[in-house]
């Protein structure tokens, strides 16, 4: 596996710095606040009328809506307003998501607790916490097969979107050094699971990097790189926006039977 052999061959490149590169990344978590989960309920329904969508999303901070006062306002939230206003039908969302987790602490704690009521659409939001526990690109896309399976079997009807990965390369948070160090290893771990949807049914992966100077065209004028973070790492409530539409626009235009 390509991902595999470059990532030790980077872990070997690093060995000569990794003491700056661990230095770095304490005093980085020591200088981020300690931003809660998004308040408020964890479920809730966008819009009125018709056979309503149902939504659920997994995942980690990005999905538990670290940076935001509420859920209406994080990713789920605004992914369920998106599809609402496509498709014009109400969307049933529902969050289920803790801060902190890796793709194999959701396989674990979190794919045991999905409802059976059948769902439409399930979107997975993973991969910070995999990149920045270094997590190899073997046992990451082994854990999110896993993961995808369990939430199959749980769920055999509904299609399942993988989001894209984070822009950890991109954190304004971090030092230059760290920036590439993870950035880096996290376009290994967005390679590693390119294929994941070929193993499964009505399985779709956003495979495109994110692009914050994309974003940035769609910003309020002036708004500069800090407005798409909370606190330098997390999303501002403008990137949970931008990031839930593209993620419904990608879902709309891979798996049909929504509109």
């Amino acid at each position: 596996m390509i991902c595999q052999f470059l990532y030790y061959l980077g872990a070997l490149a690093a060995l000569p710095v990794s003491p700056v590169l661990m230095l770095q990344g304490k005093r980085v978590r020591a200088s981020i606040p300690e931003l809660p989960e998004a308040g408020g309920p964890k479920r809730g329904i966008a819009g009125r009328g018709g056979h309503p969508l149902r939504l659920l999303a997994l995942g980690e901070s990005t999905i538990a809506g670290v940076g935001v006062a509420s859920h209406e306002e994080g990713f789920t939230g605004c992914l369920a307003a998106f599809l609402h206003r496509a498709t014009g039908r109400p969307v049933e969302w529902q969050v289920l998501a803790k801060s902190g987790y890796t793709a194999r602490k959701a396989l674990r704690h979190l794919a045991p607790l999905l409802p059976t009521d059948p769902l439409d659409l399930i979107v997975v939001g993973l991969g910070g916490n995999d990149t920045f526990e270094l997590t190899s690109p073997r046992r990451w896309r082994s854990d999110v097969i896993q993961l995808v399976q369990a939430i199959r079997d749980k769920q055999p009807g509904a299609a399942i979107l993988i989001n894209n990965l984070p822009p950890v390369g991109q954190f304004p948070a971090f030092p230059a050094s760290l920036q590439l160090a993870l950035g880096s290893l996290v376009r290994l771990h967005g390679r590693a699971i390119r294929d994941v949807p070929a193993l499964f049914e009505n399985v779709y992966y956003n495979s495109r990097p994110i692009a914050l100077e994309e974003w940035q065209a769609k910003a309020p004028p002036g708004a500069g790189p800090e407005a798409f973070f909370s606190d330098g790492v997390h999303p501002s409530g403008l990137t949970y926006r931008l990031w839930a539409e593209e993620a419904g626009a990608f879902v709309l235009s891979k798996a049909g039977g929504f509109r």
